[in-house]
């Protein structure tokens, strides 16, 4: 058994040993310290570029971020090879970089080849600004008196302009991208989730000719005295403007884990879902998934995943 002075003389020891290893870290720490210096910029999203855009029609100022697989790059000027098909992606400050990591996964996958370079285009609102996605991603009456508390905060968010943001979309940035960059004449693919999902589907009942490919990410369907749903399902009997794909997804604990506003989505995510089954349209192609156990918040990853695989994968053709 080891005694008490030997103890404290081993003890002794180790705090040396330690000192001295500490002591040598922190000057190697002090070193690379002095070899980092900041660049002064954030770390990019490679293979973006970015620009703010005053919209007349919202009449409010848009931050956009574009991007493209860096094989591709259509961002240079006079960019050769195939033209891309457009992508936009709603809450694009954060969206857009899990977009463009799952492009550019796909692009590598030799197991299931074929998926389609495309360019995203992020919209969202300058740094420091107001976000107005509760007034641009919403129809009128699209949000309950229970609900409106936490989204009408300033009167320049109250929801309904989804109307102004849609000839936003139309009429100012989809000319500028189309001229800008090395893209498609093909109709633009739509994402977004929670109420991009319900601007997605604001887009989708209103036939606009932008659109043939949508993700209705957990949509903000709500119960109100406007049956938004109703009009989905006669928006399906109707001849589509384009040949559609759609992809839709909720997770299993949005619909029944007690959260009113949540559960009454999730009754109206089921209504649309029993629309498309009704549905004889020849002209839509339609996927969807609960995701078991997933919230609003941990869906969103593997459900965009799923969404731009059935959106632009190898048998996305449309």
């Amino acid at each position: 058994m080891m005694g008490r002075r030997q103890f404290l003389e081993g003890g002794l020891a180790t705090a040396a040993i330690v000192g001295a290893s500490q002591t040598s870290q922190a000057t190697a720490n002090n070193d690379s310290a002095a070899a980092l210096r900041s660049t002064g910029a954030a770390w990019p999203l490679r293979g973006s570029e970015a620009f703010h855009l005053l919209s007349k029609e919202v009449g409010d100022k848009m931050a956009i971020g574009v991007w493209s697989h860096p094989n591709v790059d259509p961002l240079r000027a006079g960019a050769a090879g195939a033209p891309l098909d457009v992508v936009y992606v709603l809450d694009g400050a954060f969206a857009l970089g899990p977009a463009a990591t799952i492009c550019m996964l796909q692009s590598a996958d030799i197991v299931n080849p074929g998926y389609k370079p495309v360019l995203l285009v992020g919209v969202d609102y300058p740094v420091n600004a107001t976000n107005g996605r509760n007034r641009d991603y919403t129809m009128r009456d699209a949000v309950p008196p229970s609900l409106a508390k936490y989204v009408e905060q300033t009167p320049q968010i109250v929801p309904g302009g989804a109307d102004k943001f849609l000839s936003f979309l139309e009429n100012e940035l989809d000319p500028i991208i189309r001229r800008k960059y090395n893209t498609s004449d093909r109709p633009a693919g739509i994402i977004g989730d929670s109420f991009g999902g319900t601007f997605a589907f604001y887009a989708f009942i209103s036939q606009s000719k932008l659109f043939n490919r949508y993700w209705l990410g957990s949509p903000g369907i709500f119960t109100t005295t406007t049956d938004h749903v109703a009009r989905f399902r006669n928006t399906l009997k109707q001849p589509l403007v384009h040949p559609t794909k759609m992809y839709l997804s909720m997770g299993s604990k949005e619909m029944a884990a007690g959260v009113d506003f949540y559960e009454d989505m999730g009754r109206n995510y089921n209504r649309i879902i029993s629309a498309l089954q009704q549905s004889a349209s020849s002209r839509l192609t339609w996927s969807s998934k609960v995701y078991d156990g997933g919230t609003h918040t941990s869906t969103f990853i593997p459900a965009m995943n799923d969404a731009l695989i059935y959106l632009y994968g190898n048998s996305s053709a449309a």
